[in-house]
């Protein structure tokens, strides 16, 4: 009888033993399941309007003084790509070449001119990021910017299309929710009442962080972070900041005294020796009236709220289950003139407009903290993730993949080409540019009035002095143009100065009518 009982309870242990040992394989199982090299990793794909490099290290173009924790953070989990370059130097155009892999030169979409990107035949049938990430089994959300938008209380404007997403925040048609504005107080006295434009103001705005559009974006972004979702997940966060107008919070404004905002370095006639952009009224306007340093503190209070934003994303990404298998990409459509060439804003295809922040983190890929100066082109983003989920990308797709660099292996990237369409006034000839950036050098062409650009980076990081015309120049000028061909078809180099130029003795290019041109009135409705 003992025995019998004996034998019961083993038998019972047993079976106990091996329920576990079920439950225990099931976990193990699931959790290998999740952890799989072959599961689709999540993204996190951050896009900032109009952030410069000054976030770089200070050697590769980073401002003293400015205050942004959350992206010394990022740069620690993240490869981070000091000296990336745009396709165009301006949101639209940008943003449409680097959801859509299409660079401009073969676009065609070089500026403002084509609101209705899918009518452009070499963009009618391409696949953009999202719908790529959507047609391969991944949950596409977006809120805010992704492509260019405007939202109240200015026009309402999105380029996104609906079929690539599964739900936009706000919504596709207000893609981003209402921004309040600064006092008009404070941003439009009476000296500027017909100068600019109503956009290009700054000033502490006396509400806190909770009424500020980015705010909304955030707190949506990280409610998806809390959710659970059966495919792997797609999250684009456009931030708008630091896009003017710089308004932002008061505390924001407070890390900055005026007297301590850095000086930026201006060559004075910088342009006696480039392209005359047009865009100098503006600068007129706030060099007569001492405005600098008020508009380069509002832009680092500006950034400096934007970093506090990417700090709430990172803070609530870092506690969610997401954490150990997501991507995070973070990009700017271009950078942002702060007064270098005589301009503020963008729209010119100088380092300053074309160069902009770039950190990709990928779990088992990159090591952070990693960083490289090679130039690379933001628009290579698109071949770059599609490899990164064990993917290809689109045979018409022109960026290049960056998984060698994340890897840490040598890798040799083709120079980065901008292009963007240009005129000196309203009433002058146009047409399309293009610089093409490589290790060295920056060399422009504008080839409506056949002027040249080039730039040496090893002597000369702000680019104040053309050396296109100095016959030492000769030979890196026939590599350049040689190499800039190769990726922006049927340019041609006619031969002969430049329209409205004469060459000097020393191979310096001078502006024949650049005098005249400097007593251009402020009041010179032409930004």
């Amino acid at each position: 009888m003992m025995l019998h009982i004996k034998t019961e309870f083993l038998n019972f242990l047993i079976k106990v033993i091996l329920i576990q040992l079920i439950f225990l394989v099931l976990a193990f199982s699931c959790n290998a399941q999740v952890r799989s090299p072959s599961a689709k990793p999540n993204v996190l794909f951050v896009s900032i309007d109009d952030l410069n490099d000054w976030v770089n290290p200070a050697e590769f173009g980073g401002i003293p003084g400015l205050k942004t924790p959350n992206f010394d953070r990022l740069a620690k989990m993240s490869m981070r790509f000091t000296n990336a370059h745009i396709p165009s130097p301006a949101c639209a155009p940008s943003r449409a070449a680097i959801m859509t892999g299409v660079h401009p030169a073969k676009s065609g979409i070089t500026g403002w001119g084509n609101p209705e990107w899918r009518k452009v035949p070499a963009l009618r049938d391409v696949e953009t990021i999202e719908q790529f990430f959507k047609n391969r089994g991944y949950t596409t959300l977006a809120g805010g910017k992704i492509y260019h938008t405007l939202a109240p209380p200015r026009a309402t404007v999105n380029q996104s299309e609906a079929k690539g997403w599964d739900y936009y925040y706000p919504s596709l048609a207000i893609p981003i929710p209402f921004q309040v504005r600064a006092p008009l107080k404070e941003i439009d006295p009476k000296l500027f009442v017909g100068t600019q434009p109503d956009y290009f103001t700054w000033g502490p705005i006396a509400h806190s962080d909770e009424y500020m559009a980015d705010y909304q974006i955030v707190e949506w972004a990280n409610y998806q972070l809390s959710q659970k979702y059966e495919k792997p997940l797609f999250l684009a966060v456009g931030l708008t900041k630091p896009h003017d107008p710089w308004e932002v919070p008061q505390k924001y404004f407070d890390m900055y005294p005026l007297e301590s905002v850095p000086e930026i370095k201006i060559k004075e006639n910088d342009l006696s020796d480039a392209f005359i952009h047009g865009r100098r009224p503006l600068h007129k306007f706030i060099v007569d009236n001492d405005q600098q340093k008020k508009v380069v503190q509002a832009y680092m209070a500006t950034i400096s709220f934007t970093d506090a934003m990417l700090g709430r994303l990172l803070d609530v990404f870092e506690k969610s289950a997401y954490k150990d298998n997501t991507i995070i990409v973070l990009w700017s459509d271009h950078g942002m003139h702060m007064g270098e060439k005589e301009n503020w804003e963008k729209f010119t295809l100088w380092e300053r407009s074309t160069r902009a922040p770039l950190f990709i983190s990928a779990p088992g890929v990159t090591k952070g903290g990693t960083s490289t100066h090679k130039p690379v082109g933001i628009i290579d983003l698109y071949p770059t993730l599609a490899e990164l989920i064990g993917e290809k990308s689109p045979s018409y797709v022109d960026g290049e993949s960056l998984v060698p660099m994340l890897k840490g292996k040598s890798f040799d990237h083709k120079g980065v080409v901008t292009g963007y369409v240009l005129k000196e006034a309203p009433d002058a000839p146009g047409g399309d540019a293009y610089t093409i950036r490589t290790d060295r050098y920056r060399y422009i062409y504008y080839p409506f009035i056949n002027l040249e650009e080039l730039y040496d980076h090893d002597t000369d990081d702000n680019e104040w002095n053309n050396i296109a015309y100095k016959p030492s120049s000769k030979e890196i000028i026939k590599e350049h143009r040689k190499l800039l061909s190769e990726q922006v078809k049927d340019l041609k180099w006619p031969g002969g100065s430049p329209k409205g130029y004469t060459i000097l003795k020393d191979g310096i290019p001078q502006k024949d009518d650049y005098q005249s041109l400097q007593s251009i009135s402020g009041t010179t409705k032409w930004f």
